[in-house]
Parts: C-alpha cells; structure tokens; sequence
C-alpha cells in the first residue's frame, strides 16, 4: 500500500513539472517584450556576415565578368591587325591587368591555328590534325605568351585547346587568346567560402581583314 502511494505521488509530481514547464515555455514563446541590446548581439553578427558573403561574391562574379570582357576586346583587336610581336603580347598583357585590376602574375598567350588538311581530318579526327602555324624559314611556332608562358606546339594544342575550336574549313587560320586573371578576395576564405583562384578564359576568332596573323611582321606570312 505504501509503494503504491510513494509511486503515485512521484508520477503526480513529474507530471506537475511537466505542465510548469510547459506553461513557461508558451508564456515565453507569447511574450512580445525583449532587449534592444541582447537582440542585437544576437542578429549583428549574422547581419554583418551576410553582407561580407555577398560582397564577396558579388565580389567574385564581377572579377569574372571584367576578365572574360578583357579577353573578348583582345581577342577582336588581334583579329584586325596583320602581325604582332612579343613587345605587343607584352604590352597587351598589361592592358589585361589594367582591365581586369589583377596583379602581375596574369597572362596572355595568342596562339594562331590552321587546318591544311581535309576538313574530315581537321574536325572528325581523334585527335583533330589542326596544327599551330608554323611561319618563316626557321618554321617558328605562332604561338606566344607574356610572363615566360610556354607556347603551344601541335601535341598541347591537340590536346588542350582542341575542343574549345570550332569546326574548320580546309585552308583556314584562326586566332586562339588565352588569358589567365589572378583574383584575391578582400575577405578571408574561411568567412566567405571564396577562396584566391584563377580565372581562365579562351575565345576563339577569325582573322577580319588579313588572311592571318603574321609573326613578327608580315614580311614573315609572305615568306611562307
């Protein structure tokens, strides 16, 4: 008789913290009344958080764009020009970091492609016999790049550039700009999830008013 008294007071009383807790929690949940200054060291740091994010990747999207934008005006002033020469490839290389605001470790490299081949061969072929045009009497590679960047032969261009050039006609010569952007967040990483990387881009164009694009000079193109 005693234990069944002793067990039914001790489920009465858990029962009745469960109902005083549970009263507390909804008049807690109901009240509308707080502290100015507890709330916000509550929400500022989110707050503030949020807007670094977006910053950063608003950040990021913008380096981007103006990378891929520097890359297009290259690649369309390459197209109107009859040569070009390392002082150019240079000197287009601080235009791009000038455009893009990257440091000094961007890069640029124009590579000028040709198919002498059937069109079968250059654009069915596995790997594709498009080749880098080789100009002058020492048969030099048209292919250079600023900040010591290793020009292309005929194997890397089979097999790295390839498949970003479009299909070609028999006697064609097209212009390959690649550029390289370095981009360092203003925020750390660790914050944001945006990390320093670098942003690549190649575009592919036809020469507009000259046959091809000639190294150094024209004088070499009419040697060949």
């Amino acid at each position: 008789m005693g234990s069944r008294k002793m067990a039914l007071d001790h489920n009465t009383n858990e029962q009745g913290i469960w109902r005083r807790f549970r009263s507390r929690a909804t008049q807690f949940a109901r009240k509308e009344s707080g502290t100015v200054t507890v709330e916000s060291v509550i929400i500022l740091p989110l707050l503030l958080f949020g807007l670094q994010a977006m910053y950063a990747y608003f950040e990021s999207y913008r380096h981007q764009s103006l990378a891929l934008k520097a890359n297009y005006a290259i690649a369309d002033y390459l197209s109107r020009i009859p040569s070009y020469d390392q002082t150019m490839v240079d000197g287009l290389d601080e235009l791009f970091e000038y455009m893009t605001r990257s440091s000094d470790e961007s890069w640029v490299r124009v590579t000028v492609v040709e198919c002498r081949a059937s069109a079968e061969r250059c654009n069915t072929y596995d790997p594709r016999r498009i080749r880098v045009a080789r100009l002058g009497a020492d048969l030099v590679w048209n292919s250079h790049g600023s900040n010591g960047k290793l020009r292309h032969n005929n194997t890397s261009l089979r097999t790295k550039l390839a498949h970003h050039i479009p299909l070609m006609y028999r006697g064609e010569d097209l212009i390959v700009v690649e550029t390289s952007a370095q981009f360092r967040p203003t925020f750390a990483g660790r914050w944001t999830g945006i990390y320093r990387r670098e942003f690549t881009h190649i575009s592919v164009t036809s020469p507009r008013e000259h046959d091809t694009l000639c190294w150094p000079d024209e004088a070499t193109c009419a040697g060949t």
